[in-house]
């Protein structure tokens, strides 16, 4: 009896030891990032039986545990995963919200409106060259705003990917070391005698920070059996085992249908915002009847590209040269062809990722996709990765920054193209003895309204007929052509009787064959009064020396002049390559203000074409992107808009940034109330114990002096 009593007083004595022990690591790690309160696993020794009842056998203090709520510690993992997202997401977009910022200096919008002023000043004096080279210095300061505008966009999205690097480092790292520690874990654990409380901090915490990364969720079945995996599945960690994430630049693959014969591929040129799936319409070989065709959707199919009246876009698969190779094909940014011209099949797949992307590494299937992707309605897919900082970074580079690139582009685009429509069919103070195309056509063999010229405004060509005039250089006079006529023939290309243009069936060698046969000399027999030659692709029209002429371009209803950038005010087709015509900065007399009227006169006080001009500052015109095409807007009111969008983009992170902040503010505080060192608490645990040990040694000194007593009696 007086045994089991010490007994009892040594374990009370060890437990309550283990509990000072444990209250005073909690009060000396009560500030330590990560640290969870921890408690002693004490259990009751058991009972002998005897008489007169069960003996105590004391107590155990079986091992040193976590006070831990693993419900809470997953929601708070889920919810920090978006609130770091939002808040990363928030504090980029205020940098990107800065460069459409015009209420305290100017921009894009008060340089649009002072670049149509000069228009409208030149209506004035249209001869003064004064007003010509003010127009000209306005001209300057809107391009250098789009291309100082449209680069800085671009500068952000080149932070991005710094970013995006560091992280995916970062998370492999991580990964990696949650490794290490499921391995740590597993060989320091004891069932029921020792549980390694440090080494398991230190992976939740791992797991925390991964979580600020990229979105994740755990699965923990004990020990170093701990599994960490993307919501959309993947594992990153698998025990001990890991895969990691890794940044990839541009590349494609097929996603051919069961069955499919194609051995080819698909091949682009360009890089990209959007990922691009081309999907085949017709199936069947280069040379076929109808051809092979496909459409593109940018965002995974949900839409496909449609042309400015609302039709599917089909591109045709060719090879007009003859050369063997597939012709390639303008959609949007990129140039696209197939390495294999035979055996399409209807339905086949190819996608295209014109940038770098997030690929999750798994060795026996390769890289599986899995870059945060936003579809043209605003919504997620939902099959790649969608928190975290990673997923912030992707969404400014791509799909805000993208977005806003491609509309800025739809404006300058618009502007070029609408102010060269009109320019083109314009006229100066003086004539013009050359004029070089500033547009390049990738084929001369291709019909010029096709995807396969690779023309930036082939799209915009339409079928009619164009203008050109001729005057005596030295008396200024108009002089008429042998044929009586002034515009363009085509009825020896065509079928007989047709003399019009066509973008459909025209090619640019066609246009310079035409010119040079349509405008013969009166008084030199056998010559053409204006010569046409294509260099690099672009068209040169000149004065034939020996006729001694100028020439001035008129109405032209196709719009080839202004495609092909013949006696154009701007150059270019997008915000980064948008500038003034060098022919006009070495002679502003080339600005068109004027036209040539119905008396075929070209009069320098004319301001017809600077009138119209001038007049786009609120005209409604059509500005198209990928994925809306707007015509009840001018392009003032269409950048407005656009401004607006960035604001809205600005609060919309705001407010889900202050949303999930507060959301996960919440949680840390309820997994605090769990994990979080309380001192007062501690203090007063410290006092029990301190007391219980005490207690405890008080019963060890009375079964002594029971045992002293009793050994006295023998004497």
């Amino acid at each position: 009896m007086l045994n089991g009593l010490l007994n009892i007083g040594q374990t009370a004595l060890n437990a309550s030891q283990a509990w000072i022990s444990v209250t005073g690591s909690n009060i000396a790690n009560a500030d330590t990032e990560g640290y969870t309160r921890r408690y002693v696993d004490q259990r009751d020794a058991g009972t002998i039986t005897s008489k007169p009842g069960g003996e105590s056998m004391g107590v155990n203090a079986q091992q040193i545990l976590r006070f831990f709520d693993a419900f809470l510690e997953r929601s708070y993992v889920r919810q920090s995963t978006n609130s770091s997202r939002w808040a990363e997401q928030d504090t980029v977009l205020s940098s990107v919200e800065n460069l459409f910022n015009e209420s305290n200096r100017s921009g894009i919008s008060s340089s649009m409106n002072a670049f149509f002023k000069g228009w409208q000043d030149l209506t004035q004096l249209p001869d003064n060259n004064a007003y010509r080279e003010s127009l000209l210095s306005y001209a300057d300061n809107l391009s250098d705003m789009f291309s100082s505008t449209s680069a800085s966009l671009k500068a952000i999205q080149s932070e991005m990917d710094v970013s995006i690097n560091q992280s995916v480092n970062r998370i492999n790292v991580l990964a990696r070391s949650i490794a290490d520690l499921n391995r740590q874990i597993t060989t320091n654990t004891v069932d029921g005698v020792s549980n390694p409380n440090a080494l398991l901090d230190q992976r939740d915490q791992m797991v925390r920070e991964l979580a600020t990364l990229v979105d994740v969720e755990t699965i923990d079945n004990g020990k170093g059996n701990f599994t960490v995996q993307l919501t959309t599945g993947q594992p990153l960690v698998q025990g001990q085992n890991v895969n990691e994430l890794q940044v990839m630049g541009p590349r494609s693959e097929n996603n051919l249908q069961v069955g499919s014969t194609y051995k080819g591929s698909v091949e682009f040129q360009g890089t990209d915002s959007h990922e691009y799936t081309v999907e085949m319409i017709n199936g069947g070989s280069v040379g076929d009847t109808p051809p092979p065709s496909f459409r593109v959707s940018l965002d995974g199919g949900k839409t496909w590209l449609r042309d400015e009246n609302g039709n599917e876009l089909h591109y045709e698969i060719t090879d007009v040269d003859g050369d063997g190779k597939v012709d390639p094909v303008q959609v949007k940014n990129l140039k696209i062809s197939f390495t294999d011209g035979q055996d399409f099949s209807a339905g086949d797949k190819f996608d295209i990722m014109p940038k770098t992307g997030l690929y999750w590494i798994e060795p026996t299937r390769g890289p599986q996709n899995v870059t945060p992707q936003t579809y043209f309605d605003g919504s997620e897919n939902k099959n790649r990765v969608t928190g975290g900082k990673l997923t912030a970074y992707y969404t400014v580079r791509d799909d805000n920054c993208g977005r806003y690139l491609d509309e800025l582009d739809a404006v300058s685009s618009s502007l070029i193209w609408e102010v060269n429509r009109l320019h083109s069919q314009g006229t100066g103070t003086e004539l013009l003895t050359y004029a070089q195309g500033t547009q390049q056509v990738q084929s001369t063999q291709q019909p010029l309204g096709s995807p396969q010229s690779i023309l930036p405004y082939a799209d915009k060509l339409q079928s009619g007929n164009l203008n050109i005039y001729f005057y005596d250089k030295t008396t200024g006079d108009f002089r008429e052509t042998a044929s009586g006529v002034n515009s363009l023939d085509f009825s020896s290309i065509t079928p007989p009787g047709t003399v019009n243009f066509d973008p459909a069936y025209h090619t640019l060698q066609d246009v310079c064959d035409v010119i040079n046969s349509s405008f013969p000399d009166s008084s030199a027999p056998g010559a053409n009064m204006l010569k046409a030659t294509i260099q690099d692709g672009k068209l040169l029209l000149e004065s034939n020396p020996a006729s001694n002429t100028k020439f001035a371009m008129g109405v032209d209803s196709t719009g080839l002049m202004a495609a092909l950038g013949i006696n154009s005010f701007f150059t270019g087709d997008s915000a980064s390559n948008m500038a003034v015509n060098s022919q006009l900065h070495s002679n502003a007399n080339l600005i068109a203000a004027g036209a040539v009227n119905g008396q075929n006169q070209a009069n320098k006080g004319d301001s017809s074409t600077a009138t119209a001009i001038g007049a786009l500052a609120t005209k409604d015109v059509t500005i198209s992107t990928t994925w809306k095409t707007v015509s009840n807007q001018s392009l003032g009111e269409y950048y407005a808009t656009l401004v607006t969008s960035v604001g809205a983009d600005r609060r919309l992170s705001k407010t889900n940034s202050e949303y999930h902040t507060s959301l996960t503010t919440d949680l840390e505080d309820r997994v605090t109330s769990v994990t979080g060192v309380n001192l007062d608490e501690e203090m007063s645990n410290l006092i029990k114990f301190q007391h219980s040990y005490t207690a405890a040694a008080k019963l060890i000194t009375t079964a002594d002096q029971m045992l002293q007593t009793l050994l006295g009696l023998k004497q």
